[in-house]
């Protein structure tokens, strides 16, 4: 029998460098050492700069208010004062609107991102949502007011249209109206329905498209039984945020909005620069509410947890 022959120090080397570095990744994607540590940071921002905000702002709500500030107590008039005036009706103004662009929205948003999904290739995938994602990196108060002198009475949208002959006189409703605000709201936060339409989109295998055409299934009985049931977490996902935003962002109504074009986001504004805090705080408290019910009601019906299956 031939003995076998030592292994050389050369090649040892490696060996144990490997064996060192698979149990240091083991341990990082473990259940000891710093690697579990990373698991509580997303936990612990959330504790600090949300859930303990929001948990004060609901005791503000029931503060008394004071000439320039509040004192603590416990009254529901800031809840009546809402409910009870202009601010209430204006709140559910807000929320039609804000329906309203989330509809459009996925009206032209969705098919951008199922289009990306089916026929664009991953590489050239994710540089087309680069695309849509950097004019976020410009203010959201100078993207607003931007649209101004498009949207206004001799802008560009009126010049073309007068120029076509679809018009004989410019169109007034563009701005300063409800209008101009869901034209706000749609051209603000249109890319977010388009990420995470592809991002629920990624979950869905492309051989369920090619299975689909092999059926003989045409596009919109595609679209409508295997695409939106499968891409529902994402739909709904962009839409809330839509929705929360366009009742809470002041910009949009107070640069593109009349004087009718009042969300939350503005009414609480107006009770800080009236020095109501308690009155903000409980407009605060009613939007944080709506979020969490919103976004509870949808992972009951759609289990919200499936937009991260992609990434795990």
């Amino acid at each position: 029998m031939t003995p076998s022959a030592p292994a050389s120090p050369a090649g040892a080397a490696p060996a144990a460098r490997r064996r060192q570095s698979s149990a240091a990744d083991a341990g990082m994607a473990g259940e000891s050492g710093l690697g579990k540590l990373i698991y509580y940071v997303p936990a612990a921002f959330m504790v600090l700069f949300f859930l303990i905000p929001s948990l004060m702002t609901v005791i503000w709500s029931f503060y008394e208010r004071t000439m320039f500030w509040m004192k603590p107590g416990f009254t529901l008039f800031s809840y009546v004062n809402f409910f009870t005036s202009a601010r209430f009706e204006n709140f559910l103004m807000s929320m039609v609107h804000s329906s309203i662009s989330v509809v459009i929205c996925f009206v032209i948003g969705f098919p951008i991102a199922v289009f990306v999904r089916k026929r664009v290739p991953p590489s050239a995938g994710h540089r087309v949502l680069l695309l849509f994602i950097l004019p976020f990196m410009i203010s959201e108060v100078i993207r607003i007011f931007m649209l101004r002198p498009v949207l206004g009475r001799n802008g560009l949208v009126n010049s073309i249209l007068l120029d076509t002959g679809i018009v004989g006189e410019p169109v007034t409703w563009f701005l300063f109206t409800p209008v101009g605000v869901i034209i706000g709201d749609v051209l603000s936060f249109l890319p977010f329905i388009i990420f995470a339409g592809f991002l629920a989109m990624e979950a869905v295998p492309k051989y369920v498209f090619e299975v689909c055409q092999d059926l003989g299934a045409g596009r919109w009985r595609q679209f409508r039984d295997v695409i939106v049931p499968l891409a529902a977490p994402g739909i709904f996902a962009g839409g809330v945020f839509i929705f929360i935003n366009g009742i809470g962002n002041a910009f949009v109504p107070n640069i593109l909005g009349g004087p009718g074009a009042v969300n939350a986001g503005l009414i609480a504004t107006q009770a800080i620069i009236a020095l109501d805090f308690p009155l903000a705080m409980a407009i605060s408290a009613i939007m944080v509410f709506t979020l969490m019910g919103l976004l509870y009601l949808g992972h009951r019906l759609f289990n919200l947890s499936r937009l991260l299956a992609p990434l795990s």
